[in-house]
């Protein structure tokens, strides 16, 4: 079955303030929000700090900063709760699993422990233990429409397809308008053969969320199945246009032209599909790398600059930032942390790419690469004086560097109007 992410984090910051507010409100506070009241200021902020960070994908931050929530609150739930969401990110799924039980040893009714308990058990191929975690989140804690989404997706997993559709439907009972649901839903009735009503399904969810390539991919593949090769094109093509990776895409529009008597256009789109699944082959190799050692950061760059190659950039960001958790050397630092700040700057976040680039030159003033990035940041940011003055920098210290002198050359003759493009796209071929 095709992933499509759709369990988001809520800030436990958040939920930690939260506590401090409400606590004694309606019903008897649980075991975690006695402990949020009784908090000292000065812990409750090294937990502040360490949620930020871990939202940040600083993790080795985040992971200093429980350290020093733990010298004064040891046995504090949310603690060992951020922990097990820090190193679940890390891939360290044994400790992140150790970590959520303490937090169910300190509160059995600590909300959403048995709930991540089960999403590592799914992740570990444990697919018994994690129906077992979710129907004790249920039972404790209550139910909601993500434990009964991921128990749906659980029982699917398990070749159990009926339980799977009740599960995907109790959580739509809940939420109406998850998106997410009918998406598996209807790809779980196309892989039973209720081919009508799997469509009836993602097109409700595309409906709510008509802008969504994976939504439009899933609707498109769905209707090429019931032989409707033309609404089978109209949704594909965006997505064979806009996900150059994406074999499956690029090999069903093909098919898609091929049924409409299209043969060139076809084969166009085959090639394209051959290509994609030789990225695709080579990210599952540097996965299977990670799996075997987690613990290594040449395995995490080698991930980190695959899933770069198959613009799956978000990813390839979360890689890096895994690599850079890790005991590594400065100088390797330093280069993973310039290679981080391309990939935002590739997906359109210059504000981020800026604040680390900068960092990184105060490091090491002499890196060329981050020193045209943070030229490309600043213009992509419409800061085009700063543009300037980084790029005439790298000349004055390379004069011969043609890249900095094309730079200076667009941004003389482009106004602001164009967005820069010609400059911004060159990005990909730094760091």
């Amino acid at each position: 079955m095709r992933w499509i992410e759709s369990v988001k984090f809520f800030p436990l910051y958040v939920i930690l303030i939260g506590g401090l507010m409400m606590a004694g409100c309606q019903q008897e506070a649980s075991i975690a929000e006695k402990q949020r009241v009784l908090l000292p200021p000065t812990v409750a902020n090294y937990m502040v700090e360490a949620e930020k960070a871990f939202t940040r994908g600083v993790y080795e931050v985040a992971l200093a900063y429980t350290d020093s929530v733990e010298a004064y609150a040891p046995d504090l739930a949310d603690l060992h709760f951020l922990r097990g969401k820090i190193y679940t990110q890390l891939n360290q799924l044994q400790v992140a699993q150790a970590a959520y039980q303490v937090v169910l040893e300190i509160d059995p009714k600590y909300v959403g422990a048995r709930f991540d308990l089960g999403l590592n058990s799914f992740r570990r191929g444990k697919l018994r233990d994690a129906v077992n975690y979710y129907r004790e989140e249920e039972l404790e804690v209550g139910p909601t429409t993500a434990l009964y989404h991921e128990l749906g997706r659980t029982y699917a997993k398990l070749g159990v397809p009926d339980s799977a559709e009740v599960a995907y439907k109790q959580a739509l009972e809940l939420d109406p308008e998850h998106t997410t649901t009918y998406m598996w839903l209807g790809q779980l009735l196309e892989e039973t053969g209720n081919l009508e009503e799997a469509l009836e399904m993602s097109l409700a969810g595309l409906k709510i969320r008509p802008d969504d390539l994976d939504y439009q991919y899933i609707v498109g593949t769905q209707y090429f199945r019931i032989d409707s090769a033309a609404a089978a094109r109209r949704y594909l093509e965006p997505v064979a246009q806009q996900w150059s990776w994406h074999h499956g895409a690029q090999f069903n529009l093909g098919q898609a032209y091929m049924r409409l008597g299209m043969e060139s256009e076809a084969e166009v789109y085959f090639k394209r599909a051959e290509q994609a699944q030789q990225l695709q082959q080579r990210v599952n190799e540097a996965q299977n790398d990670i799996n075997n050692d987690p613990n290594s950061p040449a395995n995490w760059i080698e991930l980190g600059n695959r899933l770069r190659e198959s613009k799956k950039y978000g990813r390839a960001i979360e890689a890096y930032k895994n690599g850079l958790s890790l005991n590594i050397p400065p100088g390797l630092a330093l280069y993973m942390q310039t290679n981080l700040a391309t990939l935002y700057l590739e997906c359109g976040d210059p504000q981020e790419a800026m604040k680390r680039l900068e960092a990184i030159l105060r490091a090491d003033p002499d890196l060329t690469t981050a020193r045209l990035n943070l030229g490309i940041a600043y213009a992509q940011s419409g800061m085009l004086e700063q543009a300037r003055t980084t790029w005439l920098d790298v000349t004055e210290r390379e004069p011969s560097n043609p890249i900095a002198r094309n730079f200076l050359e667009q941004l003389e003759s482009t106004n602001q109007n164009n967005d820069l493009q010609e400059i911004t796209n060159h990005c990909s071929d730094l760091g």
